[in-house]
């Protein structure tokens, strides 16, 4: 076998992996499926990374995005998947086991199909199926017709502007209003909730993500313009909102889409790889981990960690992009951080020293946690390392 027929080969099973995962854990027993799921999400893991070292080359990966930040993305899924699986105890459901796998893996091929609009339908099949799941149980009709009901309007606006004219500025923002509800951006849509939902929501918006790059070429200004200040918007609601955030389940509540905001400002401005970062971010600490004090600091942008990278990052090339955007920028995200610092006289009466810090807000306590904490660490080195070699 020929080494491009080998990276095809090793690209195509990194894509139907997360399948096969789905269905290895319905079939396995309840008892054990936690372990299958463990196993097949960290194989997946590996042939992802496998995949951005070793991309498909050739007339046969036709169609097959080859942007190393798009390969990147599909790492940043899959490493997500298996922090939820790691996170999350055993489901006596069959089918709620299949979301986390069956999601990621259609948002990966969302991400890759040859045109957006077949992307665009991919990711339409994981809502459907994951509202469909949710709403099988008794009472949960109403949280999964929320879901779908936010979601499809984003994708119905993102189709509709396919349909338009490229580069034109009613195009641009008809997509750009699209991917904004589609990543559940606040205050435009209902954000992430906690619970079932995230196991769906967190790969999706992160595919929406990564497709906003790809839709940028045919957005035009005017769609790059609407994700600044879409963006722009988002952090100053988040910053300027009534009170303190208090507790870690405050903060995460707060600033869950913080990094999304920004994620889609550094799409706007094409700076891909600080976007990239801000993603890493989302997919390994917001979802339902956003209420624990170490993920509500990663989301608020504190340092160390990549999505604090991410945000230095964008708003550097934002200040080439529009200095009077780039102050407002750095404003909002500086009220943010205030806001969001904790409240050391709260802690002090809790009895947590004068520091107004637990050990809990620093360093995880579950296995899940410093797996994404140690990655999202690590991520905020490399990927600028990789990005000065010239990987990106």
């Amino acid at each position: 076998m020929r080494f491009e027929d080998f990276t095809v080969f090793l690209a195509a099973l990194a894509f139907v992996w997360p399948f096969l995962g789905a269905v290895g854990v319905c079939l396995a027993p309840t008892e054990r499926s936690r372990d299958v799921a463990l196993w097949m999400a960290g194989l997946g893991c590996a042939l992802a990374v496998a995949v951005f070292v070793f991309p498909a080359t050739g007339g046969a990966s036709a169609g097959w995005e080859d942007d190393p930040v798009q390969r990147a993305g599909r790492v940043m899924l899959a490493l997500g998947l298996w922090v939820t699986v790691l996170e999350q105890g055993v489901f006596r459901e069959k089918l709620l086991r299949s979301v986390p796998h069956v999601s990621t893996a259609l948002a990966g091929l969302g991400c890759v199909a040859a045109q957006a609009a077949i992307g665009l339908g991919i990711l339409f099949l994981a809502m459907a199926w994951g509202v469909f799941v949710f709403m099988r149980p008794a009472g949960q009709a109403l949280a999964g017709w929320q879901i779908g009901r936010t979601a499809g309007v984003g994708l119905f606006l993102a189709l509709a502007g396919l349909t338009l004219p490229p580069h034109g500025l009613t195009t641009g923002l008809v997509l750009a209003c699209g991917l904004v509800i589609m990543t559940g951006l606040p205050p435009f849509c209902i954000p992430a909730r906690d619970g079932v939902g995230a196991l769906l929501l967190v790969p999706f918006a992160g595919a929406a993500l990564l497709l906003a790059m790809r839709l940028r070429a045919y957005g035009g200004g005017g769609f790059e313009m609407a994700l600044v200040v879409a963006g722009l918007v988002s952090v100053w609601t988040t910053a300027c909102l009534p009170g303190k955030a208090r507790t870690p389940e405050d903060r995460g509540r707060a600033f869950r889409g913080f990094p999304v905001a920004l994620a889609l400002m550094a799409v706007g401005v094409g700076a891909d790889v600080a976007a990239l970062l801000l993603l890493c971010g989302w997919c390994l600490a917001g979802g339902s981990r956003a209420g624990q004090g170490w993920a509500a600091r990663a989301l608020a942008c504190f340092p160390p960690g990549a999505p604090f990278v991410g945000c230095l990052l964008m708003l550097s090339v934002l200040v080439d992009w529009s200095w009077e955007l780039a102050l407002l920028a750095i404003a909002g995200v500086l009220l943010g951080i205030a806001r969001a610092w904790p409240d050391t006289s709260a802690h002090t009466m809790l009895g947590m020293g004068e520091q107004g810090l637990g050990f809990g807000d620093i360093w995880p306590d579950d296995r899940a946690g410093r797996l994404a904490f140690v990655v999202l660490a690590g991520m905020g080195f490399l990927v600028p390392l990789a990005m000065m070699l010239g990987a990106f």
